[in-house]
């Protein structure tokens, strides 16, 4: 495989002609599911060499090979579904295929989730959503790529994807999702950080409302002051203050 690929993508239309096709999505390959979204594929002009047959075949093999680890294509349990997004998210970060700039976008993903491994979207998530096949945030593999790339504690790094692992759902989606705070990793980091020492010191079970009530602040303040421009000591403490306030 050559240093960069480019992967294809798979605009709107193709999504929603293969979501209309659930037997095709459960059952079929990737090259029939490429072929019932037609003009739908395409692929950018020039930067790389484009992914061929073998590349995607490896890819799906590997996101599958992972999914059976937590229970697929059996139900499993929400422990295993929770477990798998851990997991993966750190394999897609680190995954030679998707890299660059076609990670940053929506169509990519739209690829991977409909054409690559819609059996797996679909046991992760039973009720089949068009959102988990759409690229964008709720998208089953982009929202677990985005959420390794702003919890990524480094390469060198002891315990490195640890954030990745403790975080509960629902903090995950304050943090990673908001583009204010998940757009930027240091930050993202950072509020990650001080979620996992208050958990710590008050218990997981309260850090939902207390995770809520902080993040409404934290951004409410990011707006006025850049807190990823201030320097280590200052930004953890300040990020610690917000969560400690929220958590009286």
């Amino acid at each position: 495989m050559s240093e960069f690929r480019l992967m294809p993508r798979l605009d709107n239309h193709g999504v929603r002609r293969l979501i209309s096709l659930p037997d095709l999505l459960r059952t079929g390959s990737i090259s029939e599911r490429m072929e019932a979204a037609g003009t739908s594929v395409s692929y950018a002009s020039s930067g790389g060499s484009r992914a061929d047959a073998a590349d995607l075949k490896v890819l799906q093999e590997q996101i599958v090979a992972l999914a059976k680890r937590f229970g697929f294509p059996n139900e499993g349990r929400a422990a295993g579904r929770a477990s798998f997004d851990a997991e993966c998210a750190q394999w897609l970060v680190e995954a030679p295929i998707i890299s660059g700039g076609e990670a940053l976008r929506d169509d990519v993903w739209a690829f991977v989730a409909c054409c690559i491994a819609p059996e797996v979207v679909l046991w992760r998530f039973e009720d089949g959503h068009a959102d988990r096949f759409h690229g964008g945030l709720r998208n089953t593999f982009q929202r677990l790529w985005l959420r390794a790339r702003s919890l990524d504690r480094g390469a060198g790094a002891p315990q490195r994807w640890q954030l990745v692992e403790a975080l509960s759902e629902d903090a995950v989606v304050q943090i990673v999702e908001r583009p204010s705070i998940g757009a930027d990793p240091t930050l993202a980091c950072a509020i990650a950080e001080a979620w996992l020492a208050t958990a710590a010191r008050i218990g997981a079970s309260r850090m939902e409302d207390v995770t809520r009530r902080a993040v409404r602040r934290i951004r409410i303040d990011n707006e006025i002051t850049c807190l990823a421009s201030l320097g280590e000591p200052e930004l953890v403490r300040r990020l610690e203050a917000f969560f400690d306030k929220a958590a009286l």
